[in-house]
């Protein structure tokens, strides 16, 4: 409940309380109702960036106006992203539109401020098939070439890959079912480093085919677990993820961006990609054999085509090609 017991005093404290004072108190209510790496990203952007605001104005929660929201949003313009400070804004909405329900205020001043407008489209960075097969030769034999190799087949996201397990491939029937992820979070939240959750959207759940070389891969790293496990006995750290260390434990989602990044920054001759790139790679090189944006939604685990075709509209040209084709047959 939100209305608890603060300094000894009751629901009264919250006729007067401060806007800063109210989102602390917000934070500590909403932690068990959240997914931890949900509480991760409301935490880390209340305490380093909207709290420290709202406490230097002094607002109280009832004298907060939509125009306070904006001018905070307006300050923000320049230091991050315009999609970050959409995500402060939800942060702020989802706040304030719990206090409406607990009857701390009558109206949600988020719903009527404004958020600065995306100036440029978002596009993606990407790797076309060559440099995808010069990244992997030069990947080979490292901690992160099975998950690497994976995300440029499938676009998998980077918790998906990584949350990969045994029990989901299907050697007999070649088919991967994507319906975990592996999350990483800080101890004071969940407990451990790392935890398995559901995928992200219901269309995220999806069962892929395992082409040939990916069941080759899939079957090596399988002995290779087995190996080790005989090799290190009680030292090894036995689990069900296909994606791990020599000894068994499951390689860890900042990890993979780091060693990622480490690696291909030394590459001078590819684009200086981040990890979350290759997603966008099989989506681009898909669009452009032809595939439909249906397709490769089904394929990457979009919740609709629209979503892909959001991204990925500038590179969608073999439709446009199609219909410059027909009009000049006609």
């Amino acid at each position: 409940q939100l209305c608890v017991e603060y300094d000894n005093k009751s629901l009264s404290f919250y006729s007067n309380i401060k806007v800063a004072d109210y989102f602390r108190k917000w934070l500590v209510a909403i932690k068990s109702d959240v997914r931890p790496n949900t509480y991760r990203s409301y935490k880390g952007n209340m305490e380093n960036h909207i709290i420290p605001y709202f406490e230097k104005l002094g607002t109280e929660l009832q004298d907060l106006k939509p125009h306070q929201l904006t001018d905070y949003y307006k300050s923000k313009v320049g230091t991050v992203s315009v999609t970050t400070i959409k995500h402060h804004h939800q942060n702020i909405s989802k706040a304030l539109s719990d206090a409406v329900e607990k009857g701390l205020i009558s109206v949600n001043p988020a719903s009527a401020a404004k958020t600065p407008k995306q100036t440029e489209k978002f596009k993606a960075e990407f790797l076309n098939r060559v440099q995808i097969n010069q990244l992997l030769t030069y990947l080979e034999g490292t901690s992160i070439y099975l998950p690497t190799y994976l995300c440029t087949v499938y676009g998998f996201r980077r918790s998906e890959v990584l949350g990969l397990k045994w029990h989901n491939i299907d050697f007999e029937k070649e088919t991967i079912w994507i319906r975990e992820t592996l999350q990483q979070s800080t101890k004071k939240i969940s407990g451990d480093s790392n935890y398995t959750s559901s995928t992200k959207t219901d269309s995220s759940n999806r069962t892929l085919p395992m082409i040939p070389q990916v069941k080759k891969l899939l079957l090596e790293q399988k002995e290779r677990q087995e190996r080790n496990r005989q090799l290190l006995k009680e030292a090894y750290i036995s689990n069900d993820y296909v994606c791990t260390f020599d000894n068994g434990k499951e390689i860890t989602p900042n990890y993979l961006t780091k060693k990622f990044h480490k690696l291909i920054e030394r590459q001078t001759n590819l684009p200086q990609i981040r990890f979350h790139d290759l997603r966008h790679s099989v989506a681009s090189n898909l669009l452009n054999d032809g595939f439909t944006t249906v397709q490769v939604a089904e394929w990457l685990g979009h919740s609709s085509s629209t979503t892909t075709l959001k991204f990925y509209a500038h590179i969608d040209k073999t439709s446009k090609l199609a219909i410059a084709n027909r009009l000049q047959a006609s």
